[in-house]
C-alpha cells in the first residue's frame, strides 16, 4: 500500500525523460505506486491552475519512451490540447 515510499530519493534512477521550456514540464519516469510501471506528467499553466496532471501510463519503459517525446510536442505545440484528463494512476490517491 505504501510502495510510493520507495520512490523517496531515487528520481534520477527511474527518470525516462524530463523536459522543460519556461513554465512547461513534462516528466516521464517509473512509479511504484501506479497500476502501470510507468507515467507522464505535465505541469503547464494553461491547465489544472499549473499543477501536475498525469496524462498516460505504460506498461513498458520503451511505451513511456515514445509517450514522453509525444507529449512534449503536445504541450509546445502551437495548438495545445483543449483539455487534459488525469489518468490518475497511482494506487493510493
Amino acid at each position: 500500500m505504501f510502495n510510493f515510499l520507495s520512490m523517496a530519493d531515487n528520481y534520477d534512477s527511474r527518470k525516462v525523460g524530463r523536459f522543460e521550456l519556461g513554465s512547461v514540464l513534462v516528466d516521464t519516469c517509473y512509479v511504484s505506486d501506479g497500476e502501470k510501471d510507468y507515467e507522464t506528467a505535465v505541469c503547464h499553466p494553461e491547465y489544472n491552475d499549473g499543477d501536475w496532471v498525469v496524462v498516460e501510463e505504460y506498461d513498458t519503459k520503451a511505451e513511456a519512451e515514445k509517450g514522453h517525446e509525444k507529449w512534449v510536442k503536445e504541450m509546445t505545440s502551437k495548438k495545445l490540447p483543449e483539455f487534459l484528463k488525469d489518468c490518475q494512476n497511482a494506487a493510493v490517491s
